[in-house]
Parts: C-alpha cells; sequence; structure tokens
C-alpha cells in the first residue's frame, strides 16, 4: 500500500496565510471576551438605584387598616414623597394592587422630606388579609416588608 499525501487534494488551490489566520482568530476570541463581559456584567447589576432602607414593623392599628413600621437604616437623599408602593395579596402580583395601598407619617397623612433613621411610618391597606409591600424608589425597589396581617 502506498502512502497517500494528506495535501495532495488541495494541490493548486491557495488558501489564506498563517499570518491572517491568526489575526482573525485573535479578533474572533476578543469578540467572544467582550460579548461575555457585557453579559456578566449585566447580570451583576443591582435591583435596586443604588439606594436601599431597613424598617421594622413595631405596631398595628386594625381599625384603620395599617401598619407601623420604623427607619432603622437609610441611604441619604431618598425622597418619601419620590417612594410609591407595590403590594400583593397573598400570591396575586404587586403591579394591579398598587393604587389601593398609601405610605403616611400617620394613616391618610402623606410623608414628606427624606427618610431618616428614626422615622416612623404607616403602610395603609383598606382590605384584610396577608400582604408584603414594596417600596419603590427611581423604580426600582428598596425594600421589601415581611409578610404581615391586615385583620
Amino acid at each position: 500500500m502506498g502512502k497517500m499525501k494528506a495535501n495532495r487534494k488541495f494541490k493548486g488551490e491557495e488558501a489564506v496565510s498563517a499570518v491572517i489566520g491568526v489575526i482573525l482568530m485573535v479578533a474572533i476570541t476578543v469578540a467572544i471576551a467582550a460579548t461575555v463581559y457585557v453579559y456578566v456584567s449585566g447580570m451583576l447589576t443591582p435591583t435596586t438605584t443604588g439606594k436601599t432602607i431597613s424598617a421594622l414593623q413595631v405596631g398595628s392599628s386594625v381599625n384603620s387598616k395599617t401598619m407601623q413600621f420604623k427607619v432603622t437604616s437609610a441611604d441619604a437623599g431618598i425622597a418619601w414623597d419620590q417612594c410609591t408602593l407595590a403590594w400583593a395579596n397573598g400570591t396575586a402580583p404587586h403591579d394591579n394592587l398598587t393604587s389601593t395601598a398609601a405610605l403616611g407619617a400617620v394613616p391618610g397623612t402623606p410623608m414628606t422630606g427624606n427618610i431618616a433613621v428614626g422615622q416612623y411610618f404607616y403602610i395603609q391597606i383598606g382590605k384584610t388579609g396577608t400582604y408584603a409591600v414594596d417600596v419603590i424608589f427611581g423604580g426600582k425597589i428598596i425594600w421589601t416588608t415581611p409578610s404581615f396581617v391586615i385583620s
């Protein structure tokens, strides 16, 4: 049996030079690395605007359907009047119930000024049930209440 030469099939045809091949491989590698970087850095972006608050539930008022909370920590520059609420009853989605929850210094009175440690605020909901409420600032959730019951 005779020896076959692997390049016999391609005799007389020209190919891309080795230098051009290396340049193309480097360009493809850089493009893939850039794509992976953009994907990963987008995945690690926080879900908040960088601002957060923390608060503890300190009381409730059964008659006015409210829960009282005390701010335990807050980043600077979060204004109460720029915060909105989104809430859910049980497993219902937050989006369809935002118009019937209120945030106030006392039930029925809107909060003003910036959020500060030591402040008390109420979340008022007109119906009985088990709820979780998101406080939203700049279109991002900055705090979520623990689940609570309005009776």
